[in-house]
Order: C-alpha cells, then sequence, then structure tokens
C-alpha cells in the first residue's frame, strides 16, 4: 500500500487540480490512499475538501489539526501510518502527477531503494512544462548517492520505502529546508536510487507568491542558516559512522550557497 501524504493550508482551487489528478491515476485505487492533512483554519476549508473529494473516487482520510505546519502535518501522517502502509510519497497540494506517475513507480518497488520521479516545473498548465534541477533524460540505478544527492533535497518526487523512514520524522523548529534534513537524516538508510523512466513526472507549480520565495532580511537569513547547519552537525555527529562525510558536507555548503543567493 502506498500513503500519500498531502499538508494543506488554506486550499484553493490549485488543490482540486491536485486531487483530480490523483483521480486520474492508472495504478489501482485500491494501492494507494491519499491523507490529507488540512492544518490551520478548518472552515471553509475543510467544507470545502470534503466536497471534491466527492467527487472523487479514491481511498482518503481527511485529518485537521488547529496547528498551522507543513512538518507538523506531515508528522501527524507518518504517525498514523498502520502494518498496512509499504511506501511513502509526499504530495504538495498545488502540484501534480502524472497519470502513470503511481503505476510506473510502483514497478519498480523493491522494498529497499528510494524510488525516484522525473520533475518538471509549470505556472498555469503542465502542457507548458519547463525543466527542473532534479529533471534527468535517462533512467538510472545507482548505489552513488553523492552523484546523485540532489534527489536528497526534498521529500517530495519519490517513492520512499517505510521501512527506511523508521522514527524519522521533520523538524517542526524549522521553517525552511525542513525537506533536505528529514532526507539527509534518511541517508543513513539509504543504499541505492533507481529512477523512473523520463515520462514518469512530478510537476512542480511555481507561484510567484508562494512563502518559500518571499525574501527575509540578511539577519533572519543567517540565523536560518545557521540553525540548518546545526540541525545536520547535529544527526552527522550522533551517528558519524552511519552517515556519509562527503554528503554531510555537501549539505552545509548548499545551506551557505542558499543564503548567499538569498541576500544578493
Amino acid at each position: 500500500m502506498i500513503e500519500i501524504i498531502i499538508p494543506t493550508y488554506k486550499p484553493q482551487e490549485y488543490f482540486y487540480e491536485c486531487l483530480s489528478s490523483l483521480n486520474k491515476q492508472k495504478l489501482s485505487f485500491s494501492k494507494f490512499r491519499v491523507v490529507i492533512i488540512l492544518n490551520g483554519p478548518k472552515e471553509p476549508y475543510y467544507s470545502l475538501i470534503l466536497k471534491w473529494l466527492d467527487s472523487f473516487d479514491f481511498n482518503f482520510l481527511l485529518i485537521y489539526t488547529d496547528i498551522s505546519g507543513v512538518s507538523h502535518a506531515r508528522n501527524i501522517a507518518l504517525n498514523n501510518c498502520g502494518l498496512e502502509v509499504d511506501y511513502v510519497c509526499f504530495l504538495d497540494d498545488d502540484d501534480i502527477f502524472s497519470e502513470n506517475y503511481l503505476e510506473k513507480l510502483s514497478d519498480l518497488v523493491d522494498g529497499k531503494s528510494l524510488i525516484v520521479s522525473n520533475t518538471k516545473n509549470f505556472y498555469d498548465k503542465v502542457t507548458d512544462s519547463i525543466d527542473d534541477y532534479l529533471t534527468f533524460q535517462n533512467h538510472f540505478s545507482s548505489k552513488n548517492i553523492i552523484k546523485h544527492r540532489r534527489y536528497l533535497s526534498n521529500a517530495c518526487c519519490k517513492l520512499i520505502p517505510f521501512s527506511l523512514i523508521e522514527n524519522v520524522r521533520f523538524n517542526e523548529k524549522l521553517k525552511n529546508s525542513e525537506d533536505s534534513v528529514f532526507m539527509f537524516e534518511l541517508s543513513k538508510n539509504i543504499k541505492n536510487i533507481i529512477s523512473s523512466d523520463v515520462g514518469v513526472i512530478y510537476y512542480r507549480r511555481l507561484r510567484v507568491n508562494s512563502s518559500s520565495r518571499k525574501k527575509i532580511s540578511i539577519g533572519d537569513s543567517l540565523l536560518l542558516t545557521l540553525n540548518i547547519m546545526l540541525c545536520f552537525s547535529m544527526i552527522y555527529f550522533k551517528n558519524p559512522f552511519k552517515y556519509n562525510l562527503i554528503l554531510y558536507l555537501t549539505r552545509l555548503m548548499a545551506a551557505l550557497k542558499r543564503f548567499w543567493l538569498n541576500i544578493k
């Protein structure tokens, strides 16, 4: 069973498009469940989501929490996973799966490898999509996680064996880079990365007013960067022989690079 985890906060029409893409999946509905975690204000959003879900056929679970935050919402869903869950798939509420997404990724599962999909960006229509930094041109299977470390920068665009997650959870104190920290903590369990065919696509919606693209002050950006680097360091030095030193150093460099780009 695949558990698709979708946090949502004050969902708009784009969330309907996201859900619609799940209803068009070629994989049997008996093989996946959609878990939606509405966080923050409840109404009118809870009723709106139920109205949308009434027009779809896939299995779902709608959870509400008044505590806002993507990480908290995802952790609620992870804590809710039962023994029937084999794989976890994170999906942002404004993004879209290609119709063959779950079917083709399921064909590659072996219970231990990280299965990654292709990724494209779009503004209004997926037919006008553009390449993302995660876009690849050829299928690959590799045990070299350093070479393919870009696929550990976020939690979406992949199937993650639940057995690899164990008790790892998202850091709810972080407001940025929580995905990267989560995936780094998982990296000690990741021995192989397998890609889908190029036509299996996670479409990422680009929104001008997205919170991830809002500018913050240099001081706040510096504090955020130092906090992120501290999180990586605490994970690494807690079990230095289980984590890859080079991967750890690249995570620190990526945090510094992001800080530099934010203040330019």
